[in-house]
């Protein structure tokens, strides 16, 4: 393999800040955090640096403990005033949010281009679906209802009847990846303020200034006493969220071994994790495959492969394998990678040259155990090659770890049967795809598959939420979608009244 040539398209650096932003950075350029209503410089900064050349593009506030501990008290302090706001009225601010992302569109979207590496159109995509998202979230009120249950039913309990109410449960303490720094924030945010929770969120710390903006978001829409957004080393703000009495629950999209340090750290908060994924995509002997490859590359390569449901193995009846790549090698032969700025380029850089480093050895593993090289597999500073391995061990790295980079390995099988085994043989259960026509045997496999959600004949997308999503295994618990977030954040409190 070899090195690839990127054409970065001059100096890269953050769009100008309206006027409005102004109270966000000092006057020396540094962003401020957010503790319950005011933006604070405390004085020690960190970097952020642009996965599209490495370099520093900004410097945001580096918090300590004793920061965040003190927010999250000014935060439990101000949930009596938040619960006294009607949910209604809650929905209607955080409408407010939407027209705010909405003014500031294109901002929103040249921030996740230049510090998350986007290309624009996967960067307009997810500023539209925050927006879309906050405007369905009336429809997340249903879950807050009450719920009346009549005592004749049961022996003993002939006089009584049960309102089983949804309560707030207290400061949520939402953490956020890289990948999707808008979306998969403001939804967990969202969720929170919708049921009456006061939210501290921590960023990415690769993606703190799109935290900014949702900060700034959430005070115009007039929450801002109830939110703080906290930026620094996960290893320092990250576990004095995760452990403090006052939180009550934990939000957590990230990677396994965070969310199994968070579990071990959280004691009896409730806990909403989304973690690691390896997702599978199954191709059966009567799939469409002109139709299958075209929907595996895309769900393969969207953001890079940086996408916990990024299909990230493909599981082929060896009959059909051969033709199955000659498709698959034709449309990865249509994904330009480059600068994420150029309106052509669907494959943007690595969030930084750690991960190329850890994805080009997962390469090597599989080749050295015996995988062939189809396409791809050059690699420059944070940019890889999209990459396509045939004969793919099912004992090498790239069979059985996440790979989060834009690699599609062709594992080889005889029967329906073995391609579940290996489905099923790795640690994670976040998604999964099959592609074939039997509905027998779609059926079958859909239910023998180890995994929170399976999707027939198209890629794995969690979209707006429409339908729950989630995992088992290691690849976390806890259900994410509309009227489905609430539960994690709320609590069940039975008021039983006797009337005889």
């Amino acid at each position: 393999m070899q090195a690839i040539t990127i054409n970065i398209l001059g100096p890269v650096t953050l769009p100008d800040f309206p006027r409005e932003f102004h109270d966000t950075m000092t006057k020396f350029g540094v962003f401020r955090a957010f503790i319950a209503g005011s933006w604070i410089d405390f004085g020690s900064y960190m970097p952020v640096k642009s996965p599209i050349n490495g370099e520093v593009i900004a410097q945001v506030n580096k918090l300590s403990a004793e920061h965040v501990n003190s927010a999250i008290e000014r935060l439990h302090y101000s949930w009596p005033s938040l619960r006294a706001i009607p949910a209604h009225k809650r929905a209607d601010m955080l409408m407010k949010v939407a027209d705010f992302i909405e003014e500031y569109r294109q901002l929103f979207r040249d921030v996740l281009v230049i510090e998350g590496g986007k290309p624009i159109s996967e960067a307009e995509g997810e500023v539209d679906s925050t927006i879309t998202r906050l405007r369905m979230i009336h429809q997340d009120l249903g879950r807050l209802l009450n719920v009346g249950i009549p005592g004749e039913y049961g022996v003993g309990t002939e006089n009584k009847y049960a309102i089983v109410v949804r309560e707030p449960i207290g400061v949520v303490a939402a953490i956020a990846p890289f990948n999707y720094p808008l979306f998969t924030s403001m939804v967990k945010i969202a969720t929170a303020l919708l049921a009456g929770d006061p939210v501290i969120f921590k960023p990415s710390s690769y993606t703190p200034i799109t935290g900014v903006l949702i900060a700034k978001a959430i005070e115009y829409a007039g929450l801002g006493n109830y939110f703080a957004m906290v930026t620094g080393p996960g290893a320092i703000v990250g576990d004095a969220m995760v452990t403090h009495p006052l939180v009550r629950a934990i939000t957590l999209t990230g990677s396994t071994e965070t969310g199994l340090r968070v579990m071990r750290m959280a004691g009896l908060k409730r806990l909403q994790l989304e973690l690691g994924g390896k997702a599978p995509a199954i191709v059966l002997e009567d799939a469409d495959l002109r139709d299958a490859a075209k929907k595996i590359v895309t769900g393969s390569l969207r953001l890079s492969g940086q996408r916990c449901d990024a299909i990230s193995r493909v599981i082929a009846m060896d009959s059909i394998a051969d033709e199955l790549i000659n498709y698959i090698t034709k449309e990865v032969s249509e994904w330009v990678v480059g600068d994420p700025r150029d309106p052509k380029v669907r494959v943007g850089p690595l969030i930084d040259s750690n991960a190329v480093e850890r994805v080009h050895s997962m390469v090597d593993d599989a080749l050295m155990k015996g995988g062939r090289l189809i396409y791809g597999g050059g690699y420059w500073l944070t940019y890889h090659e999209p990459t396509v391995i045939d004969h793919v061990s099912r004992k090498s790295r790239l069979a059985l770890e996440e790979t989060f980079g834009p690699v599609i390995p062709i594992i080889r099988v005889k029967s329906v049967d073995e391609a579940i085994e290996v489905a099923n043989e790795v640690i994670y259960g976040l998604d999964a795809a099959v592609f074939g026509r039997d509905v027998g045997t779609l059926w079958r496999v859909a239910r023998s598959l180890e995994v929170g959600e399976v999707t027939i004949n198209d890629f794995p997308r969690h979209g707006l939420g429409l339908f729950p999503f989630g995992g088992v295994k290691e690849s976390g618990f806890g259900r994410e979608g509309i009227g489905f977030s609430v539960e994690d954040v709320t609590e069940l409190k039975t008021i039983v009244i006797t009337y005889k």
